[in-house]
């Protein structure tokens, strides 16, 4: 059977949780632009990077078929 203070005791716990959970509502907004600018900022990055390791794979095989069509050339 609960008597008085089981019930205070109830009442204060229900009490401070709801207190706390006001409390644990945080803004994020400015967690979320700052999150945003750097994935920006990293996906340019990766973009640049990536264009340049294309760049360079495509001036290889390039040079690899100029040094394949001068070496047939020379064979004829």
């Amino acid at each position: 059977m609960l008597n008085l203070k089981t019930v205070f005791v109830i009442a204060l716990l229900s009490a401070s949780t709801t207190v706390s959970a006001d409390e644990i509502a945080v803004d994020t907004t400015d967690l979320e632009a700052t999150l945003t600018a750097n994935l920006a900022e990293s996906m340019e990055l990766m973009q640049v990077q990536l264009t340049e390791e294309l760049n360079t794979v495509l001036v290889a095989e390039e040079q690899q078929e100029d040094k394949a069509t001068k070496t047939v050339q020379l064979a004829d």
